[in-house]
């Protein structure tokens, strides 16, 4: 029973968006965890009492926040319901809350298989109406003799329906390349975690079959970190950065595609603020010992992709900017963009990252850290690589805003 000492907290991993709804101001809460699929849309006012489900404050004190935030009196009763509300919803932290946790977090540690979570929702599940939705962007093309030998590629890692034609380039290319013995992918992390980088053994899956992992390459990375390299796998449970990479990789080899090594990259920046990360001590201690792993497979002729799912600047108030969207602020980032592209392009790596990070990453491209531990490992390859910038776009944000994408090869 929900007394006036109850101390409500909200539930970990949830996100409040701001959206519109009949012209109205409103806020979503959406559970990033998994915990729950409910979507709970409820009156922007109501984030004066979710800023306090803190645990730190009871029923009592929310109400006397409220009171002198609003000179209103809201009422204890109603401010119960919302919390049970919430409660019935699982967007609040308790037992029942809890013991769902504990259950994903088993089901997933004791699988071998990390399971294609945004199947049916962000792509068909069918074979026949995936292979449909795909061929819209790419056509499946039987090349006998392969030319081009690729040893680097990004690609986004927004929804397919919103970017597949920025996909298609890099597919495109790769679908016309020899294939690689083996594939590192690079992905971003969005719900945090701890480690820098952060690897599973467990297989991909895909509608069209899972792709392996190169348990040697995983146990010489495994070996070269300073931590346990999959102590935070379970966050690769619900990513789709790597997920709609691994869909890709099937969709245009099918049998044919090279086991591979998928990797989370968090934030780097929380390291070495505005230096780079070839600065950090033990982060750069990683990068050499992949650059001895990378050279002794070239030298035993493997040919080795080095992939990255990312995505650049995320501007609009979807992303916390108090800003109007228009031609003008879009070709604005545009130029930003492609400044740090023709960085990466050159694989100057430390420039990429402290150009952005010099501004506190203010354009919030969220793919900073993958892309930068993709063009070190790339360099590692063939130091004189150099990219070639396929295309570049963006798309609208429904909640308001839009995110930049893009396609390079190396």
């Amino acid at each position: 029973m929900i007394t006036s000492d109850y101390k409500p907290i909200l539930k970990r991993g949830v996100e409040i968006l701001p959206a519109k709804a009949q012209d109205k101001e409103v806020i979503l809460l959406k559970d990033n965890e998994g915990i729950t699929n409910q979507v709970l849309v409820m009156p922007v006012e109501m984030m004066a009492l979710i800023q306090f489900f803190d645990g730190q404050n009871s029923i009592k004190d929310i109400q006397n926040h409220i009171l002198k935030l609003t000179n209103q009196l809201v009422s204890e009763y109603e401010i119960i319901e919302f919390v049970k509300h919430l409660e019935k919803a699982n967007f609040l932290e308790n037992e029942q809350v809890n013991e769902i946790r504990k259950k994903i977090y088993e089901e997933f540690k004791n699988s071998n298989i990390r399971k294609a979570i945004h199947k049916g929702l962000s792509y068909p599940e069918n074979i026949l109406e995936l292979s449909s939705f795909m061929g819209k962007f790419l056509k499946i093309e039987d090349i006998k003799f392969p030319a081009q030998k690729l040893i680097g590629a990004i690609s986004p890692h927004i929804d397919i329906i919103r970017g597949g034609n920025v996909y298609s380039k890099t597919y495109s290319e790769l679908q016309k390349s020899i294939i690689p013995d083996v594939i590192i992918s690079f992905g971003v992390s969005h719900k945090g975690g701890v480690s820098p980088f952060i690897f599973t053994k467990k297989e991909y899956e895909t509608p069209y079959g899972n792709i392996a992992i190169d348990n040697d390459l995983y146990m010489k990375f495994k070996e070269a970190l300073w931590y346990e390299a999959d102590e935070e796998e379970f966050f690769h449970k619900d990513e789709h950065s790597l997920e709609f990479q691994s869909l890709w990789l099937k969709y245009i080899w099918r049998d044919k595609t090279p086991k591979w090594l998928p990797v989370l990259v968090t934030d780097f920046e929380r390291f070495c603020e505005k230096n780079p990360p070839s600065k950090i001590e033990y982060i750069e201690k990683f990068f050499n010992s992949a650059d001895i792993i990378l050279k002794e497979l070239v030298n035993r002729n493997k040919k080795v992709l080095i992939l990255a799912g990312v995505d650049f600047s995320h501007i609009g108030p979807r992303f916390g900017d108090d800003i109007e969207i228009n031609d003008e602020v879009k070709k604005k980032i545009e130029v930003y963009d492609k400044r740090i592209l023709n960085l990466a392009a050159e694989l100057k790596a430390d420039e990429f990252f402290a150009a952005v990070s010099q501004n506190d990453n203010e354009t919030k491209i969220c793919g900073l850290s993958a892309t930068y531990s993709a063009l070190r490992f790339i360099k590692s390859i063939n130091p004189n690589a150099k990219g070639k910038l396929l295309d570049y776009s963006h798309s609208d944000d429904p909640l308001g805003g839009f995110v930049s994408f893009a396609s390079m090869i190396f």
